[in-house]
Protein backbone atom coordinates (compact mmCIF):
# COMPACT_ATOMS: atom_id res chain seq x y z
CA UNK A 1 0.00 0.00 0.00
CA UNK A 2 1.40 3.42 -0.83
CA UNK A 3 2.39 5.76 2.02
CA UNK A 4 -0.34 8.31 1.26
CA UNK A 5 -2.99 5.61 1.63
CA UNK A 6 -1.57 4.50 4.99
CA UNK A 7 -1.50 8.10 6.18
CA UNK A 8 -5.08 8.52 5.09
CA UNK A 9 -6.15 5.52 7.16
CA UNK A 10 -4.37 6.90 10.23
CA UNK A 11 -6.11 10.26 9.82
CA UNK A 12 -9.44 8.52 9.38
CA UNK A 13 -9.02 6.44 12.53
CA UNK A 14 -8.12 9.53 14.55
CA UNK A 15 -11.15 11.36 13.18
CA UNK A 16 -13.44 8.42 13.86
CA UNK A 17 -12.17 8.13 17.44
CA UNK A 18 -12.91 11.80 17.99
CA UNK A 19 -16.43 11.47 16.67
CA UNK A 20 -17.01 8.38 18.80
CA UNK A 21 -15.89 10.21 21.94
CA UNK A 22 -18.57 12.85 21.43
CA UNK A 23 -21.24 10.20 21.00
CA UNK A 24 -20.14 8.50 24.22
CA UNK A 25 -20.40 11.75 26.14
CA UNK A 26 -16.75 12.15 27.06
CA UNK A 27 -16.91 15.81 26.07
CA UNK A 28 -20.26 16.84 27.44
CA UNK A 29 -19.75 20.51 26.62
CA UNK A 30 -19.94 19.73 22.89
CA UNK A 31 -23.18 18.63 21.23
CA UNK A 32 -23.16 15.09 19.81
CA UNK A 33 -22.69 14.85 16.06
CA UNK A 34 -25.80 14.10 14.05
CA UNK A 35 -24.13 11.14 12.40
CA UNK A 36 -25.17 9.82 9.02
CA UNK A 37 -28.69 9.05 7.91
CA UNK A 38 -28.49 5.92 5.78
CA UNK A 39 -30.87 3.71 3.84
CA UNK A 40 -30.43 0.03 3.08
CA UNK A 41 -31.96 -3.15 1.78
CA UNK A 42 -34.05 -4.40 4.71
CA UNK A 43 -31.98 -7.57 5.07
CA UNK A 44 -28.80 -5.57 5.67
CA UNK A 45 -30.21 -2.63 7.61
CA UNK A 46 -28.99 -4.18 10.93
CA UNK A 47 -25.52 -4.59 9.42
CA UNK A 48 -25.37 -0.97 8.29
CA UNK A 49 -26.61 0.16 11.70
CA UNK A 50 -23.76 -1.81 13.28
CA UNK A 51 -21.32 -0.16 10.85
CA UNK A 52 -22.42 3.31 11.90
CA UNK A 53 -22.08 2.35 15.54
CA UNK A 54 -18.77 0.48 15.32
CA UNK A 55 -17.13 3.12 13.13
CA UNK A 56 -18.00 5.81 15.68
CA UNK A 57 -19.81 7.87 13.05
CA UNK A 58 -23.29 7.21 14.44
CA UNK A 59 -26.59 7.87 12.75
CA UNK A 60 -29.79 6.11 11.75
CA UNK A 61 -30.74 3.54 9.11
CA UNK A 62 -33.99 3.15 7.20
CA UNK A 63 -34.62 -0.34 5.79
CA UNK A 64 -36.79 -1.33 2.82
CA UNK A 65 -36.51 -3.20 -0.47
CA UNK A 66 -33.54 -1.98 -2.54
CA UNK A 67 -35.68 -0.68 -5.39
CA UNK A 68 -38.01 1.14 -3.01
CA UNK A 69 -34.96 2.49 -1.15
CA UNK A 70 -33.47 3.86 -4.38
CA UNK A 71 -36.75 5.62 -5.11
CA UNK A 72 -36.66 7.14 -1.64
CA UNK A 73 -33.17 8.52 -2.29
CA UNK A 74 -34.54 10.18 -5.44
CA UNK A 75 -37.55 11.56 -3.57
CA UNK A 76 -35.39 13.09 -0.81
CA UNK A 77 -32.25 14.54 -2.42
CA UNK A 78 -29.49 15.09 0.11
CA UNK A 79 -31.24 13.13 2.87
CA UNK A 80 -29.17 9.93 2.83
CA UNK A 81 -25.42 9.62 3.20
CA UNK A 82 -25.13 5.91 2.40
CA UNK A 83 -27.27 3.71 0.20
CA UNK A 84 -26.67 -0.04 0.61
CA UNK A 85 -28.19 -2.35 -1.99
CA UNK A 86 -28.24 -6.08 -2.67
CA UNK A 87 -28.18 -5.35 -6.39
CA UNK A 88 -25.96 -2.94 -8.34
CA UNK A 89 -28.91 -2.46 -10.74
CA UNK A 90 -30.70 -0.40 -8.10
CA UNK A 91 -27.76 2.01 -8.31
CA UNK A 92 -27.00 1.67 -12.06
CA UNK A 93 -30.54 1.89 -13.41
CA UNK A 94 -32.13 4.20 -10.84
CA UNK A 95 -29.62 6.43 -9.05
CA UNK A 96 -26.99 6.82 -11.77
CA UNK A 97 -29.59 7.22 -14.49
CA UNK A 98 -31.17 10.07 -12.53
CA UNK A 99 -27.92 11.78 -11.55
CA UNK A 100 -28.09 10.84 -7.86
CA UNK A 101 -24.86 8.79 -7.90
CA UNK A 102 -21.97 8.03 -10.25
CA UNK A 103 -20.11 5.18 -8.53
CA UNK A 104 -20.56 2.23 -6.22
CA UNK A 105 -18.39 -0.22 -4.30
CA UNK A 106 -19.14 -3.95 -4.31
CA UNK A 107 -18.14 -5.51 -0.98
CA UNK A 108 -19.57 -9.04 -1.00
CA UNK A 109 -21.36 -11.69 -3.02
CA UNK A 110 -24.36 -13.90 -2.35
CA UNK A 111 -26.51 -16.47 -4.14
CA UNK A 112 -30.15 -17.47 -4.37
CA UNK A 113 -31.61 -20.56 -2.70
CA UNK A 114 -35.14 -21.94 -2.27
CA UNK A 115 -36.42 -21.65 1.29
CA UNK A 116 -38.46 -24.56 2.65
CA UNK A 117 -40.84 -24.51 5.62
CA UNK A 118 -40.00 -27.30 8.11
CA UNK A 119 -43.75 -27.99 8.38
CA UNK A 120 -44.28 -28.45 4.64
CA UNK A 121 -45.66 -31.90 3.68
CA UNK A 122 -43.01 -31.97 0.93
CA UNK A 123 -40.12 -31.34 3.33
CA UNK A 124 -38.85 -34.94 3.45
CA UNK A 125 -39.01 -35.53 -0.29
CA UNK A 126 -37.30 -32.24 -1.04
CA UNK A 127 -34.57 -32.95 1.52
CA UNK A 128 -33.74 -36.16 -0.35
CA UNK A 129 -33.80 -34.39 -3.72
CA UNK A 130 -31.56 -31.68 -2.30
CA UNK A 131 -29.04 -34.35 -1.31
CA UNK A 132 -29.22 -35.85 -4.79
CA UNK A 133 -28.71 -32.44 -6.38
CA UNK A 134 -25.73 -31.73 -4.13
CA UNK A 135 -24.16 -35.08 -4.94
CA UNK A 136 -24.62 -34.49 -8.68
CA UNK A 137 -23.03 -31.05 -8.37
CA UNK A 138 -20.08 -32.53 -6.46
CA UNK A 139 -19.56 -35.11 -9.23
CA UNK A 140 -20.00 -32.56 -11.99
CA UNK A 141 -22.84 -34.65 -13.46
CA UNK A 142 -24.89 -31.98 -15.25
CA UNK A 143 -27.47 -34.48 -16.52
CA UNK A 144 -28.26 -35.58 -12.97
CA UNK A 145 -28.22 -31.95 -11.81
CA UNK A 146 -30.82 -30.99 -14.40
CA UNK A 147 -33.02 -33.98 -13.53
CA UNK A 148 -32.91 -33.23 -9.80
CA UNK A 149 -33.55 -29.51 -10.28
CA UNK A 150 -36.46 -30.21 -12.62
CA UNK A 151 -38.04 -32.53 -10.06
CA UNK A 152 -37.57 -29.97 -7.28
CA UNK A 153 -39.12 -27.13 -9.25
CA UNK A 154 -41.95 -29.34 -10.45
CA UNK A 155 -42.87 -30.02 -6.82
CA UNK A 156 -42.47 -26.43 -5.66
CA UNK A 157 -44.56 -25.04 -8.53
CA UNK A 158 -47.06 -27.92 -8.75
CA UNK A 159 -49.95 -25.93 -7.32
CA UNK A 160 -50.22 -28.33 -4.38
CA UNK A 161 -48.28 -25.99 -2.11
CA UNK A 162 -48.23 -22.31 -1.20
CA UNK A 163 -45.27 -20.28 -2.45
CA UNK A 164 -43.98 -16.91 -1.32
CA UNK A 165 -42.13 -14.22 -3.23
CA UNK A 166 -41.60 -10.46 -3.03
CA UNK A 167 -42.79 -7.67 -5.29
CA UNK A 168 -40.33 -7.24 -8.21
CA UNK A 169 -41.15 -3.52 -8.29
CA UNK A 170 -39.90 -2.93 -4.74
CA UNK A 171 -37.46 -5.71 -3.90
CA UNK A 172 -34.66 -7.39 -5.89
CA UNK A 173 -35.58 -10.79 -4.42
CA UNK A 174 -38.81 -10.54 -6.40
CA UNK A 175 -37.25 -10.01 -9.80
CA UNK A 176 -34.39 -12.34 -9.02
CA UNK A 177 -36.92 -15.10 -8.33
CA UNK A 178 -38.16 -14.65 -11.89
CA UNK A 179 -34.59 -14.60 -13.20
CA UNK A 180 -33.74 -17.84 -11.38
CA UNK A 181 -36.77 -19.53 -12.93
CA UNK A 182 -35.92 -18.17 -16.38
CA UNK A 183 -32.35 -19.44 -16.15
CA UNK A 184 -33.53 -22.82 -14.89
CA UNK A 185 -35.92 -23.02 -17.84
CA UNK A 186 -33.13 -22.28 -20.29
CA UNK A 187 -30.65 -24.64 -18.64
CA UNK A 188 -32.99 -27.58 -18.10
CA UNK A 189 -35.45 -27.33 -21.00
CA UNK A 190 -34.09 -24.74 -23.41
CA UNK A 191 -37.26 -22.70 -22.73
CA UNK A 192 -36.98 -19.50 -20.71
CA UNK A 193 -40.70 -19.47 -19.91
CA UNK A 194 -41.00 -23.11 -18.83
CA UNK A 195 -41.03 -22.49 -15.07
CA UNK A 196 -42.25 -18.88 -15.07
CA UNK A 197 -45.45 -20.04 -16.77
CA UNK A 198 -45.92 -22.50 -13.90
CA UNK A 199 -45.43 -19.63 -11.45
CA UNK A 200 -48.03 -17.58 -13.33
CA UNK A 201 -50.50 -20.47 -13.07
CA UNK A 202 -49.76 -20.70 -9.36
CA UNK A 203 -50.51 -16.99 -9.02
CA UNK A 204 -53.84 -17.41 -10.81
CA UNK A 205 -54.79 -20.19 -8.40
CA UNK A 206 -54.26 -17.93 -5.39
CA UNK A 207 -51.38 -20.00 -3.94
CA UNK A 208 -48.72 -17.36 -4.55
CA UNK A 209 -48.13 -14.89 -1.70
CA UNK A 210 -46.41 -11.64 -2.67
CA UNK A 211 -44.93 -9.33 -0.03
CA UNK A 212 -43.18 -5.94 -0.35
CA UNK A 213 -39.90 -7.23 1.17
CA UNK A 214 -38.48 -10.73 1.16
CA UNK A 215 -37.78 -10.58 4.91
CA UNK A 216 -41.54 -10.63 5.52
CA UNK A 217 -41.57 -14.27 4.36
CA UNK A 218 -39.39 -15.48 7.24
CA UNK A 219 -42.36 -15.65 9.61
CA UNK A 220 -44.54 -17.20 6.88
CA UNK A 221 -42.05 -20.04 6.45
CA UNK A 222 -41.68 -20.57 10.17
CA UNK A 223 -45.44 -20.72 10.73
CA UNK A 224 -46.09 -22.85 7.64
CA UNK A 225 -48.29 -20.22 6.03
CA UNK A 226 -46.15 -20.71 2.95
CA UNK A 227 -44.37 -23.95 2.06
CA UNK A 228 -41.61 -22.33 0.01
CA UNK A 229 -39.87 -19.04 -0.67
CA UNK A 230 -39.13 -19.45 -4.37
CA UNK A 231 -35.85 -17.53 -4.13
CA UNK A 232 -34.19 -15.95 -1.10
CA UNK A 233 -30.61 -15.00 -0.39
CA UNK A 234 -28.40 -17.76 0.91
CA UNK A 235 -27.06 -15.39 3.57
CA UNK A 236 -30.62 -14.81 4.84
CA UNK A 237 -31.35 -18.52 5.01
CA UNK A 238 -28.15 -19.12 7.00
CA UNK A 239 -28.76 -16.23 9.36
CA UNK A 240 -32.41 -17.12 9.96
CA UNK A 241 -31.86 -20.88 10.14
CA UNK A 242 -34.24 -21.54 7.23
CA UNK A 243 -33.95 -24.97 5.57
CA UNK A 244 -32.88 -24.38 1.98
CA UNK A 245 -32.34 -26.02 -1.37
CA UNK A 246 -28.94 -25.15 -2.83
CA UNK A 247 -29.24 -24.26 -6.50
CA UNK A 248 -26.60 -24.98 -9.18
CA UNK A 249 -24.33 -22.05 -10.06
CA UNK A 250 -25.84 -21.93 -13.55
CA UNK A 251 -29.07 -20.55 -12.07
CA UNK A 252 -28.29 -19.19 -8.57
CA UNK A 253 -26.88 -15.80 -9.72
CA UNK A 254 -23.94 -16.33 -7.39
CA UNK A 255 -21.04 -17.20 -9.69
CA UNK A 256 -19.37 -14.39 -11.70
CA UNK A 257 -18.10 -17.06 -14.09
CA UNK A 258 -21.67 -17.42 -15.40
CA UNK A 259 -22.26 -13.68 -15.83
CA UNK A 260 -22.81 -13.99 -19.59
CA UNK A 261 -25.34 -16.79 -19.11
CA UNK A 262 -27.13 -14.86 -16.34
CA UNK A 263 -27.62 -11.94 -18.73
CA UNK A 264 -30.03 -14.08 -20.75
CA UNK A 265 -32.60 -13.52 -18.00
CA UNK A 266 -34.48 -10.23 -17.99
CA UNK A 267 -37.35 -8.71 -16.04
CA UNK A 268 -39.16 -5.42 -16.59
CA UNK A 269 -40.12 -3.53 -13.45
CA UNK A 270 -41.79 -0.16 -12.97
CA UNK A 271 -40.07 2.61 -11.04
CA UNK A 272 -41.95 5.85 -10.56
CA UNK A 273 -44.25 4.91 -13.41
CA UNK A 274 -41.30 4.38 -15.76
CA UNK A 275 -40.50 0.87 -17.07
CA UNK A 276 -36.96 -0.35 -16.32
CA UNK A 277 -35.48 -3.45 -17.98
CA UNK A 278 -33.20 -5.43 -15.66
CA UNK A 279 -30.89 -8.21 -16.81
CA UNK A 280 -29.55 -11.11 -14.79
CA UNK A 281 -26.14 -10.54 -13.23
CA UNK A 282 -24.03 -11.93 -10.36
CA UNK A 283 -25.25 -10.78 -6.96
CA UNK A 284 -23.17 -8.12 -5.26
CA UNK A 285 -23.86 -6.35 -1.99
CA UNK A 286 -22.79 -2.80 -2.74
CA UNK A 287 -23.04 0.78 -1.56
CA UNK A 288 -22.69 4.34 -2.73
CA UNK A 289 -22.74 7.81 -1.21
CA UNK A 290 -25.47 9.80 -3.01
CA UNK A 291 -23.90 12.80 -4.74
CA UNK A 292 -26.15 15.42 -3.12
CA UNK A 293 -25.38 14.44 0.48
CA UNK A 294 -24.04 17.56 2.26
CA UNK A 295 -21.39 15.81 4.42
CA UNK A 296 -19.75 13.28 2.10
CA UNK A 297 -16.61 13.03 4.24
CA UNK A 298 -18.54 11.88 7.29
CA UNK A 299 -20.35 9.29 5.17
CA UNK A 300 -16.99 8.23 3.73
CA UNK A 301 -15.70 7.53 7.24
CA UNK A 302 -18.47 4.99 7.76
CA UNK A 303 -17.90 3.61 4.26
CA UNK A 304 -14.20 3.21 5.04
CA UNK A 305 -15.12 0.95 7.94
CA UNK A 306 -17.22 -1.19 5.59
CA UNK A 307 -14.15 -2.12 3.51
CA UNK A 308 -11.83 -2.50 6.52
CA UNK A 309 -11.03 -5.96 7.98
CA UNK A 310 -13.37 -5.47 10.97
CA UNK A 311 -16.13 -4.29 8.67
CA UNK A 312 -15.67 -7.23 6.32
CA UNK A 313 -15.69 -9.62 9.28
CA UNK A 314 -18.92 -8.00 10.45
CA UNK A 315 -20.47 -8.51 7.01
CA UNK A 316 -19.42 -12.16 6.93
CA UNK A 317 -21.28 -12.58 10.20
CA UNK A 318 -24.47 -11.80 8.29
CA UNK A 319 -23.88 -14.75 5.97
CA UNK A 320 -22.52 -12.81 2.99
CA UNK A 321 -19.23 -13.70 1.30
CA UNK A 322 -16.85 -10.70 1.33
CA UNK A 323 -14.89 -10.16 -1.87
CA UNK A 324 -11.14 -10.65 -1.54
CA UNK A 325 -10.77 -6.98 -2.53
CA UNK A 326 -13.77 -4.60 -2.71
CA UNK A 327 -14.41 -3.35 -6.25
CA UNK A 328 -15.10 0.24 -7.26
CA UNK A 329 -17.24 0.84 -10.35
CA UNK A 330 -17.99 4.15 -12.04
CA UNK A 331 -16.50 7.62 -11.67
CA UNK A 332 -13.48 7.21 -9.39
CA UNK A 333 -12.94 10.98 -9.32
CA UNK A 334 -16.30 11.49 -7.60
CA UNK A 335 -15.40 9.23 -4.65
CA UNK A 336 -15.02 11.43 -1.53
CA UNK A 337 -12.00 11.47 0.77
CA UNK A 338 -10.85 9.35 2.59
CA UNK A 339 -12.16 6.56 0.33
CA UNK A 340 -10.55 8.25 -2.66
CA UNK A 341 -7.09 7.79 -1.09
CA UNK A 342 -7.49 4.01 -1.22
CA UNK A 343 -8.48 3.56 -4.87
CA UNK A 344 -6.10 1.23 -6.72
CA UNK A 345 -4.36 0.03 -3.59
CA UNK A 346 -4.50 -3.40 -1.99
CA UNK A 347 -7.60 -2.17 -0.13
CA UNK A 348 -9.84 -1.04 -2.99
CA UNK A 349 -9.58 -1.98 -6.67
CA UNK A 350 -11.01 0.07 -9.53
CA UNK A 351 -13.03 -2.33 -11.68
CA UNK A 352 -14.10 -0.03 -14.50
CA UNK A 353 -16.98 2.18 -15.60
CA UNK A 354 -20.62 1.45 -14.93
CA UNK A 355 -22.11 -0.28 -17.99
Amino acid sequence: MRASAIAAIVIVLIAASSVASYSLGYRAASPPPPGVRAIAASLYAPYLSAVLNDSGVGGTVVGMGSVAAARQVLLEPGAYGIFLSVDPAAIDDLLVRNGAASWYIAVAGDSMVIGVSPSSPAYGELAQLNESLGAAMARGNSTAERAALDRILSIVLSGNYSVGTSDPNTDPEGYRALMVLQLAGIWVHGDRDYYTSMLAALNSSGRLYEVPMGSALFAYLESGRVDFDIALYGSSAIRQGIPRIILPPQVNLGDPGYAQFYSRASVEITSGGVPVDLRGAPIYICFTIPSSYPDERLAALAALYMISPPGRELLAGYGAVPLSIPLLYGNEWAVPYPLSALVNTSVLEYAGPID
